[in-house]
Formats: C-alpha cells, sequence, structure tokens
C-alpha cells in the first residue's frame, strides 16, 4: 500500500491518500482532515485510514510503504512521540488484526501516485 499525506498549514488540514495494490487491481483511496497542526500529524491520520480501509477490505497482510522517514521510523520501532501519542497507540492497537505487517520508506519519486491523490 502505498500511502501520503499532503499537509496545508494556512489552512490546517490535510489531504490522505492510500493506494492499494495487489497482484490482480489497483485502488486509490482518499480523505481529508481538518485541524491537522503538522505533516507528522497529517502522515499518521493517514496511516491510520489506510489500515482501517485495508481491514474493512479483508486484507489481512500488508506492506505499507511511506516517503515520511519520521513515521516509519518511529512505527517501526514502536516509538514514542508527545505530539502524536495517541494516533500511534492506534496504530500499534492495529497490528495484531493483520497477519503480516510491514513499513518500509520508499523515496518520494517512488510515491509520486499517492502523492498526486492527497494533493
Amino acid at each position: 500500500m502505498y500511502t501520503d499525506a499532503a499537509w496545508n498549514p494556512s489552512m490546517m488540514c490535510a489531504g490522505l491518500a492510500w493506494i492499494i495494490e495487489d497482484a490482480e487491481s489497483s485502488s486509490s483511496h482518499s480523505a481529508a482532515s481538518s485541524f491537522v497542526t503538522s505533516p507528522l500529524i497529517a502522515e499518521i491520520l493517514m496511516t491510520r485510514n489506510a489500515m482501517i480501509s485495508a481491514l474493512h477490505c479483508g486484507i489481512n497482510s500488508l506492506s505499507v510503504l511511506s516517503d515520511s522517514q519520521v513515521l516509519i521510523n518511529l512505527v517501526k520501532s514502536r516509538g514514542r512521540h508527545l505530539q502524536i501519542a495517541v494516533l500511534l497507540n492506534d496504530i500499534y492497537l492495529f497490528f495484531p488484526l493483520f497477519n503480516a505487517i510491514q513499513f518500509k520508506f520508499i523515496p518520494r519519486l517512488d510515491n509520486s501516485r499517492a502523492d498526486s491523490v492527497a494533493k
């Protein structure tokens, strides 16, 4: 699943996008979120929405690809961050709902489709 978020600081909102791909199909999903105060909050909101979407689609094995190195490092290490503690906890609570889950950093150029959906 390719994921991205586009934060608009002047409007304090974010566009959230994720693209679910498997061997047979690809589907783009997006959402908007208000009162978003940082790009990191936008990224974690997108990750939570994407994981919920994957569960609703019946996906039980998930690879989350993001160009947010801070987010990927936090999630992979099960780290803590005061600004997003509650949202990170939501992500961690979803882990057992998947048979397999991994988070991988990808360069921004490799994530252009999700980026264009988020904007």
